[in-house]
């Protein structure tokens, strides 16, 4: 007799972290400013090679990087003026992917084109849009935070072997704080989730909290003792599915003589498909005070990066886990109710998906 469990298995709403589930007609970051020079930089974008670079009066350009005629990957080659040359037969391509010189031949091959993205730079990145160009009905979302000299900007980077939506919907997710974090965010009033809502197509939450010391990661930024009670207000804003912002609105009621009482700390949360089951997670914390020192700046980091290595360390478990069990997403997914940016998320992937021609199952 059979005497295994019944009940619904499968996701209510899919997010397809195992197959490919990314919307293309999207601003996506390819990299930082600073990486892409005048040396090729291979990385891999949407399960796709994408060779970026800058040419010699520094616009920023990207295409597949692949060579048509053997196949060499262009990031082995070299810049030269706005052109990139194979390093196999130097063969030379323009920023749109033109073949414009075959040294071998006197006839330069009209059918050796070459995949061309649209590139923009906007805050601390370059964003890439890899889908249908002519679809193009926007700018990237306004990061100019980043540059601005009023504020401090640090940011990091990680390479996880994750499907970019577990990563997603983990920074958007405030209740696993107390928990997976209890020993580096020390931010245990996070509980209760914040109500969500949809502003257009960005979802957002606010919430408020009562006198608490704030969280060690970002004390030193604003000169605040960690075990001083201050207030803080939650605001989160995912404007598109490739960048999330958190910004902590802290007031400290009992300022010193002559110190400011009221304080901004911007989250920023990136991710970038890569590869299949792997992503860029680029992060980004900003604090409204220029400026900040050296000192300051390497501690918050460290701070940072000892907490996210721990959301890394269990992702890449959970998605070895799912991806190994022949059951994959066909078991049982129970949705509480803190998951509610987690659901928005999976229903804006949707929507993007549907008008794309895609779905999920």
């Amino acid at each position: 007799m059979d005497t295994q469990p019944i009940y619904p298995i499968g996701q209510r709403i899919p997010n397809g972290m195992l197959e490919d589930n990314y919307p293309r007609n999207m601003w996506w970051v390819a990299a930082l400013r600073e990486e892409v020079t005048e040396k090729p930089l291979a990385r891999w974008l949407l399960e796709t090679p994408v060779v970026l670079y800058r040419t010699e009066n520094g616009d920023t350009a990207a295409m597949y990087d692949r060579c048509p005629h053997r196949w060499a990957p262009l990031s082995e080659g070299h810049v030269d003026g706005s052109r990139i040359i194979c390093p196999y037969h130097g063969m030379q391509f323009d920023t749109k992917g033109n073949c414009v010189k075959a040294p071998t031949q006197q006839m330069t091959p009209k059918s050796a084109q070459i995949p061309s993205y649209e590139t923009r730079e906007a805050g601390a990145y370059v964003w890439i849009w890899m889908g249908d160009q002519s679809a193009i009905d926007c700018e990237p979302p306004d990061v100019s935070y980043q540059t601005d000299p009023n504020w401090t900007f640090m940011s990091g980077y990680y390479d996880v072997a994750v499907n970019w939506v577990l990563v997603r919907e983990n920074v958007l997710d405030l209740t696993h704080i107390p928990f997976l974090h209890a020993n580096t965010f020390k931010q245990n009033d996070w509980v209760t989730a914040p109500e969500t809502y949809m502003d257009g197509d960005t979802i957002c939450y606010e919430q408020e909290f009562d006198l608490a010391p704030l969280s060690p990661l970002f004390c030193a930024g604003m000169g605040l003792p960690e075990d001083k009670p201050i207030k803080r207000k939650q605001v989160g804003r995912m404007p598109t599915l490739a960048v999330s912002f958190s910004d902590w609105m802290v007031h400290d009621p009992q300022p010193e003589s002559g110190r400011r009482s009221d304080f901004v700390v911007r989250g920023c949360h990136i991710v970038t498909p890569a590869q299949r089951g792997r992503t860029h997670y680029f992060w980004g914390a900003a604090f409204d005070v220029p400026e900040l020192s050296d000192e300051v700046i390497e501690k918050t980091s460290k701070n940072v990066v000892a907490a996210f290595d721990e959301d890394k360390d269990l992702l890449e478990k959970m998605q070895t886990q799912i991806s190994n069990d022949p059951r994959g997403l066909n078991y049982l997914e129970v949705t509480l109710g803190a998951d509610g940016a987690g659901i928005k998320v999976r229903q804006v992937l949707n929507k993007k998906l549907e008008a794309e021609g895609r779905s999920l199952k």
